[in-house]
């Protein structure tokens, strides 16, 4: 008997030990930013409460001593919202991810320079936009968001047209985004000529953007106007969900979506699927969508981050057109004469595909690389023509980072290129009341592009950073007109060079002080190449444009409250102008320069935190200011002769409001209830060179209210109900700037925006 008692007992010794053994197993791993995938050094480990173990290097390694292992521990840092960890007993590698604080965007890490610096320390006017900025509202649109960064403007009157101008640039395309390159996920949305519609993006499936004013990133090639990153959502570490939302509204406005969710250490994977439909205010406005987003990340060793981006976006959007003043007060609702008897309407799939790799082969040396391919189909009944197009494109981006570790002036340097072709087959004919009607047109572009760019960051001082970048970019259209053959050709653009210098001094929390100068040009998009008669026009050529800006950043009063101040003055040459010369017909010529000077500046304060253990635990006021002084310098309208018909020296921009302002409040309380209130107020604007006409100054107050919260461990509940226009303003926030009135008519300038209008959804998801 004792023989068998020493037995059992050495066999709960044993075990004993092993579990002990198994408990003291270190746990290692890295820490990223969860949405632009850069490690995070400083990221505060410990356990729930908040005893710090150990912190992240400058590489995102951590590493937790076997004996201070615990089932769940918390990673911490500045700008980022604190994260549980749970530790199973067989892991020992972790690849955590961290989501940005929404409160705290001066702390949160900018990707956009290729730094892995905050938003404070860049130097460079950097916005950012997360996922509850843009669930601020019903999240149909990016408009309110973006009007949210000072010196940003997007206007949007119907769901099927929308508009992006950046410190004035953009504000004068005739249709569609130029002059601002936009990716997601580092993979070009923009099209190979620099158009971009974003109508593919569905606004819920947005992790978080960053905003690039002016030509301030070497690393992103040609544009005078700026970057919008966009980074698809990510599903947050450790979370298994599987979530359905509803959405009805004003005007017939109805979404359903469903979205899986899991976070894993080996694996990252966001699937959604979203139906939306939306009558419309006006007459012939109704728009569809339909999307489908898969992003994955995947974790393959400690060295190599892999993602896959997949996307696909059906439209189909009826075009109400743009109202003369006298059709605006007599009925704002109806739709443009000419726009509904020809059926006008946007009717096209996007598919998008897009791979990356992250690798870093050592600590000195790291790569990142993305192949992509993109292609749509377009079916687009005008007033004037009907537009049948297939686009697809394909490129690639490469950027490499090296650090040589000097002891003197320790600089890290990044070189990279990037390729984007772009093949349009497009056909034009007559519009017969929404058919097709005889060929008129039948013309191939293939649109080539490449950047190449280079970026060094010295270290002059522990407090000073000095930047230098340099981006060779080239443009070269082809084109094939198989109806008129003498008009095929060739138009290249002379390859330009655009470099930066900037310089940037951490005084404290308090103050971030930096300068810089950068310089930037946009090409005409291969529709604004064209002569009256359909020909390249052989003189036209890019933008361009000279930035100088002094910038300041800081957080004051125990972090609370942050600010964000920029001066700049871009300088731009060789401005497009749009020339209505016949009905339907517009041609483009250099005629002259701008200067855009301006001031922008961002506040918030938050008055209640968490941590102050009150029932209300966020309350946060924010606002936003920009004042833009932009003139005409030298600037003369052309006949399609090339005679000077007109000269607008001195004469204010035409589309710039003179003074933007964006308010708003966030409330939130320890039961779930929560509370954003917003105000926006545009200045009056010029309509046209001339400065003869106005749309009138205007203000939109916005509200939503409602409830999240987590009940029987395993479901979340979102409901909430929201106000917008509240004071049912008349406005529109879209118009057609040089609108030409022909034989005798007013010129339709307007496109009205919706008047009060109310929305309200729910959110269920199920935890596993």
């Amino acid at each position: 008997m004792n023989r068998y008692r020493y037995l059992i007992l050495s066999l709960v010794l044993l075990c004993c030990t092993l579990q002990g053994m198994a408990q003291r197993q270190p746990v290692k791993g890295h820490i990223y930013d969860s949405q632009t995938r850069q490690p995070l050094a400083g990221v505060v480990i410990s356990d729930l409460n908040e005893h710090e173990i150990t912190r992240s290097d400058i590489k995102g390694f951590f590493q937790v001593p076997g004996d201070e292992v615990k089932e769940q521990l918390m990673a911490a840092l500045a700008g980022y919202k604190k994260q549980i960890i749970r530790v199973q007993a067989a892991e020992i590698v972790l690849n955590v991810q961290m989501e940005a604080d929404a409160v705290r965007l001066n702390e949160v890490r900018i990707a956009g320079y290729n730094e892995n610096k905050t938003s404070k320390e860049t130097a460079g006017s950097v916005g950012l936009i997360t996922a509850r900025d843009l669930n601020r509202g019903s999240a149909v649109s990016f408009q309110s968001a973006l009007n949210a960064i000072p010196g940003v403007r997007m206007d949007q009157s119907t769901l099927s047209e929308a508009r992006i101008s950046i410190r004035g640039n953009g504000v004068r395309a005739a249709f569609g985004i130029r002059n601002i390159k936009i990716y997601v996920n580092e993979i070009p949305v923009t099209e190979a000529d620099g158009t971009t519609r974003i109508e593919a993006l569905d606004v819920n499936s947005i992790g978080r953007a960053e905003v690039i004013k002016g030509p301030a990133s070497s690393i992103y090639g040609a544009g005078t106007g700026g970057v919008i990153n966009f980074q698809m959502q990510r599903s947050p570490y450790q979370e298994q969900s599987l979530e359905a939302s509803a959405l009805f509204g004003s005007y017939g406005l109805h979404r359903l979506a469903t979205t899986y969710r899991s976070g894993g250490d080996q694996m990252n994977s966001y699937v959604s699927y979203g139906w939306q439909e939306y009558d419309g205010y006006r007459e012939h406005s109704k728009d569809m969508r339909r999307f489908l987003t898969g992003n994955f990340q995947f974790f393959p060793s400690d060295k190599r981050i892999v993602t896959l981006l997949l996307n696909k976006t059906t439209q189909y959007s009826q075009i109400p057109g743009s109202l003369t003043q006298d059709q605006v007060n007599a009925n704002p609702r109806q739709a443009n004469a000419s726009n509904l008897d020809k059926a006008a309407g946007r009717y096209q799939t996007w598919t998008r595909i897009g791979i990356g790799q992250q690798y870093r082969f050592n600590e000195q040396f790291s790569n990142t690389t993305s192949v992509f391919t993109y292609f749509y189909d377009l079916n687009h009944p005008l007033p004037y023509a009907y537009i049948r197009n297939f686009y697809q494109s394909y490129g690639g981006r490469t950027r490499f980072s090296y650090d040589p570790g000097f002891d003197l002036l320790p600089t890290r340097f990044t070189v990279g290129a990037e390729f984007n072709e772009g093949l349009t087959k497009g056909a034009q004919y007559v519009n017969n009341q929404g058919k097709e009607g005889a060929l008129n047109a039948n013309t191939d572009y293939r649109n080539t592009l490449y950047s190449v760019f280079y970026q060094s960051e010295t270290t002059l001082s522990q407090k000073t950073t000095l930047t230098l970048g340099l981006s060779y970019n080239s443009l070269r259209y082809n084109v094939k007109d198989y109806l008129k053959p003498v008009q095929t050709g060739i138009k290249e653009f002379d390859p330009q060079a655009s470099p930066r210098i900037a310089i940037s001094h951490n005084f404290a929390e308090a103050l971030s002080l930096h300068a810089s100068v950068s310089s930037g040009f946009s090409p005409p998009s291969s529709s604004e190449v064209k002569n009256v008669d359909g020909s390249i026009n052989p003189v036209l050529q890019a933008e361009k444009g000279w930035n100088y800006e002094l910038n300041a950043k800081g957080n004051l009063l125990k972090s609370r409250f942050a600010y964000d101040f920029s001066l700049f003055k871009l300088d731009m040459e060789g401005e497009l102008i749009a020339q209505s010369v016949q009905q339907g017909i517009t041609i483009y010529n250099n005629a002259g320069k701008t200067s855009h000077d301006g001031v922008e500046l961002a506040l918030s304060y938050q008055f209640i935190k968490e941590e102050d253990r009150s029932w209300i635990i966020n309350l946060r006021p924010f606002a936003s200011a920009t004042y833009s002084d932009f003139k005409f310098k030298d600037y003369q309208t052309l006949n399609a002769q090339g005679e000077v018909t007109a000269n607008y020296n001195g004469n204010r921009l035409t589309g710039i409001a003179p003074w933007m302002i964006n308010a708003g409040v966030d409330i939130e309380t320890r039961n779930g209830i929560y509370l954003y209130g917003n105000y926006f107020y545009s200045d009056r604007l010029p309509l046209n060179d001339a400065n003869s006409a106005f749309n009138e100054a205007y203000q939109v107050f916005n509200a939503k209210i409602g409830y999240k919260r987590q009940f029987i461990s395993c479901f979340e509940i979102n409901v909430y109900a929201g106000l917008d226009n509240i004071t049912n303003e008349k406005y529109s926030s879209i118009v057609s700037l040089n609108a030409a009135g022909f034989g005798g008519a007013q010129p339709a300038y307007y496109s009205p925006s919706p008047k009060r209008n109310s929305y309200a959804g729910v959110n269920l998801k199920y935890l596993f």
